[in-house]
């Protein structure tokens, strides 16, 4: 019987707390449930020549490492709807297109308001361009009157480049070139990497000039031998690193590179 009075009295006395206070720990995953909102934003589609496609439907927004996932309209516009609060990277893919990243996008859902990704992203077509070679020319080689110049110093010599390749629409084509300085330059072990536009055309006297200053600023030396391999790429930029590698990934490119060129760095 003191058994059952005590108990009556505890349970009275806890009755009798202030409606204030909490005895009972909402867990986390319970608010985490509560804060939830929209993730929207929009995407590009370009070809080859760089022209955006009408029709942006179909192309596949998902959030990396979960099963969520939405389409874009016809207008490029994707939404992923009732996402929790928290930071998250965004897969967009498309067959036959190079998949784009948005990475670290923070969503505070607070109040479940929706989070706007405001600049549209562009992912490109995958190139079917093959660079056949790469031709190299010192740019004295191409303008002797220039020599008189650099040796007084009022300019620098350079390297000018003129991939080879064939292209089934006209037009200069975008072209990325990995500099290293062994044969084994690759899209994974090089130095440096530019993409330019280029013509494709061997009778092209020149495409684009890389002074010896900007080699310099990238570790090369006067004087060096420097490998390049070149790869059809899209047109718009999209390489991202990888969070988990740290290698910078390069997703519009032509499954097939040129064979490794070598050149020589001109002294001055």
């Amino acid at each position: 019987m003191k058994k059952s009075i005590v108990v009556v009295l505890l349970l009275l006395l806890a009755c009798n707390k202030n409606s204030n206070q909490h005895s009972i720990i909402v867990p986390d995953v319970i608010q985490a449930e509560k804060r939830r909102g929209n993730i929207t934003g929009a995407i590009q589609i370009v070809d080859l020549d760089g022209k955006l496609l009408q029709d942006a439907s179909g192309v596949t927004v998902s959030i990396e490492q979960s099963t969520v996932s939405t389409k874009t309209q016809a207008n490029g516009r994707w939404t992923l709807d009732s996402i929790p609060f928290g930071t998250y990277d965004i897969s967009i893919s498309k067959p036959g297109y190079g998949i784009a990243k948005i990475m670290g996008v923070y969503h505070a859902a607070t109040n479940n308001a929706t989070t706007l990704i405001g600049k549209s992203k562009t992912i490109n077509q995958i190139s079917s361009i093959e660079v056949t070679a790469i031709n190299t020319k010192k740019t004295t080689e191409v303008n002797p009157a220039l020599a008189s110049l650099i040796a007084s110093g009022l300019a620098e010599d350079g390297i000018i480049f003129d991939p080879v390749f064939n292209s089934p629409t006209s037009g200069e084509k975008k072209i990325r070139l990995f500099f290293g300085n062994t044969a084994d330059v690759s899209t994974t072990n090089y130095i440096v990497t530019e993409k330019q536009r280029f013509s494709g055309k061997t009778n092209e006297s020149e495409n684009y000039n890389f002074g010896l200053s900007w080699f310099v600023s990238n570790g090369f030396q006067p004087g060096q031998t420097v490998f390049v391999k070149a790869f059809g790429d899209g047109f718009a930029d999209d390489d991202y690193d990888d969070p988990i590698s740290g290698l910078s990934v390069f997703p519009s490119l032509a499954a097939k590179g040129s064979p490794v060129t070598s050149f020589v760095l001109p002294m001055k």
